[in-house]
């Protein structure tokens, strides 16, 4: 029997924080919309944080903007996988009564479905940018 995997090449990823926004895609027409952090992105997905549940395998417009263009990326993609982020600070039971939960953040993989020739030389220049310094706030060069 064959390997069924193929070894995929990771593409270069880049660190940042920045506002973005989800709009999941429905049969008829777009679904509900959400903030989101962009945590990294690179030209074949990015990884979000947000709030709100988003069913594995949904399909979403994932619209963000970067420092130093002067107009919006949007970019249909696949929810890959998603991930639970918790507060890891312990508190004594009398503490965790008077207190109600903080709203758990979840990460989401986002694997880009349909990502035009000119976005991707755009994130690419973008990703130069940062490199040598002039990313702008919330961009960390790897």
């Amino acid at each position: 029997m064959g390997n069924r995997f193929t070894e995929l090449t990771r593409a270069e990823r880049l660190e940042l924080q920045i506002l973005g926004k989800l709009t999941l895609e429905k049969s008829a027409g777009p679904g509900e919309s959400f903030l989101c952090n962009t945590l990294n992105i690179s030209t074949s997905g990015a990884l979000v944080e947000t709030g709100s549940m988003i069913p594995i395998g949904s399909l979403l417009k994932y619209s963000v903007s970067f420092p130093g263009f002067e107009r919006n990326f949007d970019i249909m993609g696949e929810v890959v996988r998603g991930e639970r982020k918790g507060s890891s600070v312990k508190k004594d039971r009398s503490q965790q009564a008077a207190e109600s939960e903080p709203r758990k953040l979840i990460r989401y993989g986002i694997m880009f479905l349909d990502l035009r020739e000119e976005d991707r030389k755009a994130i690419e220049g973008f990703f130069m940018q940062a490199r040598f310094g002039s990313g702008g706030p919330g961009v960390t060069p790897s």
